[in-house]
């Protein structure tokens, strides 16, 4: 399902797969692999687990990426399922990416919160980023004065002047390069809250600063920025209550479609089903159902709470105006 609603946007090809993967979308698709090989094989999960003499959680966590996977295990599961050599070598050359380092980890690994590594491992892969964020600009668009404003308020008052504060900023800021500074950066729709026009985050030219950079971005082929009205109704679900939410797409013959939900010093990650668990027969999961629910509610914020891109440049306009 596409939550972009504008008919002339360009469907681009997946990202190259293979060493240009980062190390999370390896994991995903070694565990994918692994799964699909295992069910062909007529396997549970317990019974592989079995023949390889480990438990039944290792190759839980294995399928669904859960953890770094053990080269051991891997190398077990192919001694066993002895797929054909391209199959093989493609389980691997996943492998050994999955042991490499994500870009996070060289400089920021004490500042990452553990709920956040799989979005900052996938995001720069993805070609449609759609966001849903009802409290403050979004991170991938703050600049560096409104975002230094925000993480030191998550701060205690003795670390404002030290390394820590210096550390998280970096981060973000890199995160945004690595994503929309790409030669090809992803389509990204990015729906704000009207309420951070007004909500202070520093002083007059901080904020004065961080909406003029947003008008500058609506300018972008790549980005759409729309705001959702104060007077219009949202589905009253748990969804619409998230602190922010995103879908990313990865394009045909990649990676699943993910949905992130972010909470309080956590997040939510789902997934579609695989094409071939899908029939009338089976229903879906709960995590299937919240997949598909999360999708619903972008689209009818999209379709019946926001503001035009046109209208919202206005908005923008305006605001700017007023921390003049």
């Amino acid at each position: 399902m596409n939550v972009f609603s504008d008919s002339n946007a360009v469907v681009r090809p997946a990202r190259p797969s293979g060493p240009d993967w980062t190390p999370t979308a390896a994991n995903i698709m070694l565990g994918r692999a692994v799964k699909d090989l295992r069910e062909r094989a007529g396997l549970t999960q317990k019974d592989l687990a079995g023949r390889i003499h480990v438990s039944a959680a290792t190759i839980n966590r294995l399928e669904n990426a859960d953890t770094t996977p053990m080269r051991r295990t891997v190398e077990s599961v192919i001694g066993l399922l002895g797929p054909d050599s391209a199959t093989r070598d493609g389980l691997l050359m996943m492998l050994a990416r999955t042991e490499e380092p994500e870009w996070f980890q060289h400089r920021f690994e004490d500042c990452t919160p553990d709920h956040l590594r799989r979005l900052l491992g996938l995001e720069s892969m993805a070609i449609h980023i759609t966001s849903y964020d009802v409290r403050l600009v979004s991170g991938l668009l703050q600049t560096p004065e409104y975002a230094a404003h925000i993480i030191r308020t998550g701060l205690h008052l003795t670390e404002w002047r030290g390394p820590e504060a210096e550390r998280r900023l970096a981060q973000r800021l890199e995160r945004q390069e690595r994503v929309l500074g790409q030669a090809d950066p992803p389509r990204c729709v990015f729906l704000m809250d009207e309420s951070v026009l007004i909500r202070r985050v520093g002083p007059d030219e901080v904020m004065r600063g961080q909406l003029v950079r947003l008008r500058e971005l609506t300018d972008l082929p790549h980005i759409v920025i729309r705001f959702v009205l104060f007077d219009r109704f949202i589905a009253g679900n748990a969804g619409s209550m998230a602190g922010s939410m995103a879908q990313l797409q990865f394009g045909r013959g990649g990676l699943p479609d993910l949905v992130y939900v972010e909470g309080y010093e956590k997040a939510d990650y789902f997934t579609p089903p695989p094409r071939r668990a899908r029939s009338p027969e089976r229903p879906p999961t709960p995590r299937e159902n919240h997949f598909e629910r999360h999708l619903q509610l972008l689209l009818r914020i999209q379709g019946e709470a926001c503001a035009s891109p046109a209208e919202s440049r206005r908005m923008l306009d305006e605001a700017i105006s007023r921390y003049s």
